[in-house]
Parts: C-alpha cells; structure tokens; sequence
C-alpha cells in the first residue's frame, strides 16, 4: 500500500500579527524509513496520538504537520511495538527515522526455522 500525504491531524492558522512577524507556527513531524541498515522486509505501522495509522515500507517518507505541545508516536513491525513520547514546539520539525534490523542470530534462527525477528529501532532527529 502507498504511502501517501496525510491531511494535517489540526491545521495551525497564523493571525495577521504572526504572519507579519514572520512566524511560522507549524509543527512538522516527518517520518521516514530509508536508512541503509535496513533489512528492507517487514512493514513498520506508526501513529501519532489517535491519528490514522500509516504504514511504512522500505523507502518511504512522510510528513504531517501536528499541534505544537506533547504527543505520543506509537510505531510497530508487527513483531516489536514502540512507544515514543515527544514535545514539539511551535516553527519545528522532527524527524523519526525507522529501522527493521536483524539481529546477531537472525540467520540462524533463519536457517533453523525458516524466520526469524526483525528489531525496530527508531531514532528522533531535529531538522528545525
């Protein structure tokens, strides 16, 4: 399944002052799944607060625009389920980058029983 744009989960209207003043109140949160360590299988399924759920295949990226303040990311590959607490201030961008990792024994584990689990790893970085 694509992944496609997601409608902003609540759009942030700069006032006339803002704008003047050249504030950018958006809060963009960018979630990507492209690093070269990768194992590259698995989809990884990731959510922001009670948002629609997404799911990331290898090479994909998108970007969301969020509320300035607290949110939850919860983000799974079906096998490992994470929960990421962030805060994000208004003008910022984040990015969550994830990674399906084999293990030390996933080839073995592969060799034996023919699957074997794929680690989430995900890390947080500020574009600002």
């Amino acid at each position: 399944m694509p992944v496609t744009e997601q409608d902003p989960i609540e759009p942030l209207t700069a006032t006339p002052d803002d704008r003047e003043a050249g504030l950018d109140l958006r809060a963009r949160v960018t979630l990507s799944r492209d690093a070269p360590a990768d194992s590259q299988q698995r989809q990884v399924i990731v959510r922001i607060d009670d948002g629609p759920s997404t799911t990331l295949m290898y090479g994909d990226r998108f970007t969301v625009e969020v509320t300035p303040g607290s949110h939850l990311l919860r983000a799974n590959n079906t096998l490992f389920w994470k929960r990421v607490p962030f805060t994000i201030e208004p003008g910022e961008h984040l990015e969550f980058r994830f990674v399906n990792r084999a293990g030390r024994f996933t080839l073995g584990l592969l060799a034996l029983v023919g699957a074997a689990p794929l680690y989430l790893d995900i890390e947080r970085v500020s574009l600002r």
